[in-house]
């Protein structure tokens, strides 16, 4: 089977992040995270993993660390699904996002760069979990950010994005995956209604 290209629709790696799963509307779907090695190629498609760092961590605890990578994501998208329907997201899922951020601020580290001072997250502190560290900040970050306004999902599959339209009329995931779809079945059903009424 040829390996998934992550298709990178969602504006924020978190929401990219969430969407490694292929369709949250059905009850069984597939997976893109199939083995660590697809987080691996994910981190870096997503700019969240160096090619240096993803070849230092393909000898490591691979499969424990997708377990948590799944937990993560399936946590992170109660959180993002609540705010995309305009819920509150369930008190105990931040709870335990806030105990996740804690730990990923113990890999993290201040360097002053071109002037400025940035927090990264380093490998020699995170190890394995240096990924899921990074994506629990993102998360953080969008989530305490006024960009969170801009959040909208996918009537069809649920994925996540960003609308950065200027009118705030994005509606699908993409146009070439579901926005295409939709028409084209509305297109049919037109058609279809013409005919029994003509």
């Amino acid at each position: 089977m040829p390996k998934h290209d992550f298709a990178l629709v969602g504006g924020d790696p978190v929401l990219d992040f969430l969407n490694t799963l292929h369709d949250w509307t059905v009850p069984d779907p597939r997976d893109h995270l199939a083995d660590f090695s697809d987080a691996l190629r994910f981190g870096e498609a997503a700019g969240l993993l160096s090619r240096a760092e993803a070849r230092r961590l393909r000898t490591g605890p691979g499969q424990q660390e997708l377990v948590r990578l799944r937990e993560a994501r399936a946590e992170l998208e109660r959180i993002f699904r609540a705010v995309a329907t305009g819920k509150v997201p369930p008190p105990e899922a931040l709870v335990r996002l806030a105990g996740r951020s804690a730990g990923a601020a113990r890999g993290a580290r201040l360097r002053a760069v071109g002037g400025r001072i940035v927090r990264a997250i380093e490998m020699e502190a995170a190890g394995a979990a240096i990924l899921r560290w990074r994506i629990t900040d993102a998360a953080v970050a969008l989530l305490t950010s006024s960009r969170l306004a801009r959040l909208g999902s996918c009537p069809s599959c649920g994925w996540f994005f960003l609308d950065l339209t200027k009118n705030g009329s994005r509606r699908w995931c993409s146009m070439a995956m579901c926005g295409n779809i939709a028409k084209a079945r509305s297109y049919y059903k037109r058609i279809r209604r013409r005919g029994k009424i003509g």
